[in-house]
């Protein structure tokens, strides 16, 4: 997988923050919506300037893996083995959020226990079920191991 498809799948759940906050209008949001289903290449300066919290972390990481910040096991290590770490640890607005939020912004693996249509009702964390939206894992079945962040199935591991 390309680093822009891999960084754009786990980053677009939080667009939805985004365009609340007025960072993001529709157009941008549909944009980057259309990218992460169909794996679009998006330009890595429209990904930087818009996602430019996460970036802020992901150099660091880059850094200290002597890097570049755009390598696929850089982009790996921020979102699969450390996001949920800086989120327990109060990034950015997460100090004051409630722990039902963060539960949504951390990214776990999951099994998929129903399917139906476009939505996944998955088990994660010793037994937490939620629905998610299955647009970024086509084919997705019961049974199968899935990434989460937000309100999405990210990808099939």
């Amino acid at each position: 997988m390309k680093p822009e498809v891999f960084f754009l799948k786990y980053a677009f759940p939080c667009s939805f923050i985004l365009k609340q906050r007025g960072e993001i209008g529709d157009k941008e949001f549909k944009q980057l919506e259309e990218g992460a289903i169909n794996n679009k290449v998006l330009p890595r300066k429209l990904l930087e300037k818009i996602y430019f919290r996460a970036f802020e972390k992901i150099k660091p990481i880059a850094q200290e893996m002597d890097r570049d910040k755009w390598d696929l096991d850089v982009l790996k290590e921020y979102f699969l083995a450390r996001h949920n770490a800086l989120i327990d640890e109060g990034m950015y607005a997460y100090a004051q959020a409630p722990e039902t939020l963060k539960n949504l912004c951390r990214v776990h693996k999951a099994k998929v226990l129903n399917v139906k249509d476009d939505v996944l009702v998955v088990e994660y964390a010793g037994g937490k079920r939620r629905p998610v939206m299955g647009t970024m894992v086509s084919g997705a079945k019961i049974g199968d191991l899935v990434t989460i962040h937000y309100g999405y199935a990210v990808e099939k591991i």
